[in-house]
């Protein structure tokens, strides 16, 4: 996972800003050249007379990652996903500097709202899947020091090993095997029989006919082929609901009231008939308040409904500086764009 990639594939969204593109065009010959304290000033410049521009903030981010500064890094993508959660690309930059972090988790949350965000953003997808084969790593070498003589997991090891370029090391006894390789499968080919010289033929008397009645052929019972099952179509828009919750659970714990807020419809069946704004000042204020915020979600089921609405079931663990829960949640969800949105949201068992 890299964040020099990501740059250059935005180079078309920063030249969209019109009267920002100069600037954007020439922090990118500056970023492009490694003068990193020249375009840093640049964009500083440039933001002191427009501070929220995207793409300028976008870029400073990308400079201050390559100047080592990643804390700075996190910040200033944090701050722009906040401000812009419709905007994909500061979540994926957020989870590369994460996982280099090995802050696994929170790498995979932000992820999983860039994808939330742009379900066709196939950067994120593989970021995914990379850090999925890192965390299953991780799992399979604290099995390996549990059992370190399971051949089994040794294998399984190895072949994650393969995916990152480099073969993983095995405290054991036993004899290494070689890196596993991944098998490419070719179309199958039928075989060329190599013909034979044709037998001489014998001649033989021909047999006399007999009169036989001739029997009663009846229609044999042709027997249907079982009907192959056809692929669940909804599995896709299952995981999109999945990634929906968990980035909606995210941005609660990270106190991030923007992206918090964003998962909500304009249609959002609010407690008590307030109106959404007085209910959004409501949650940004109690969602500020405490010092730090930690919500986890588990055992998560969803549905799919015939009216085209979704329901994701699941158990939701609430920690605060003054607060600790565990309940039941049922969030009602409805497509909008490409995005899964909260209509309605129920708590208990």
């Amino acid at each position: 996972m890299t964040l020099r990639r990501i740059a250059l594939a935005l180079i078309p969204l920063f030249l969209s800003f019109g009267v920002y593109a100069g600037d954007a065009e020439d922090i990118q010959q500056l970023l492009k050249s490694k003068q990193l304290p020249q375009a840093l000033n640049r964009a500083d410049k440039s933001l002191a007379k427009s501070p929220k521009e995207p793409s300028i903030r976008f870029l400073r981010g990308i400079i201050l990652t390559e100047m080592g500064r990643t804390e700075e890094g996190i910040k200033a993508f944090t701050q722009l996903s906040a401000d812009n959660p419709q905007l994909p690309e500061p979540y994926n930059n957020l989870a590369v500097l994460y996982a280099q972090q090995n802050q696994l988790d929170k790498a995979r949350a932000a992820l999983l709202m860039a994808i939330q965000t742009n379900p066709a953003y196939a950067t994120a997808h593989e970021n995914l899947g990379d850090l999925y084969a890192r965390l299953a790593s991780q799992a399979y070498d604290k099995a390996l020091q549990l059992e370190g003589s399971n051949p089994v997991v040794q294998t399984k090891l190895k072949m994650v090993g393969s995916l990152f370029g480099n073969p993983v090391a095995m405290n054991t006894n036993s004899k290494a095997s070689p890196p596993a390789k991944v098998a490419q499968i070719s179309p199958t080919t039928k075989p060329t029989v190599p013909p034979t010289a044709a037998p001489t033929p014998v001649a033989t008397p021909a047999p006399k006919p007999v009169a036989t009645p001739s029997p009663t052929v009846k229609p044999s019972a042709v027997p249907t082929p079982a009907p192959t099952p056809k692929p669940d179509t909804r599995d896709g828009e299952k995981q999109q609901i999945i990634a929906a919750v968990d980035g909606w659970a995210e941005a609660w714990s990270t106190q991030n009231v923007n992206g918090y807020l964003a998962a909500y419809g304009n249609n959002f069946k609010t407690p008590n008939g307030q109106k959404f704004s007085d209910w959004g000042k409501e949650r940004r204020s109690r969602i500020s308040s405490p010092k730090s915020i930690e919500v986890k979600i588990s055992n998560v089921k969803v549905e799919i409904n015939a009216d085209g609405t979704a329901k994701a079931h699941f158990r939701q663990s609430y920690k605060a500086s003054h607060l600790s829960s565990s309940t039941g949640k049922t969030l009602i969800l409805e497509k909008s764009g490409s995005r899964w949105l909260i209509r309605e949201e129920r708590t208990g068992s």
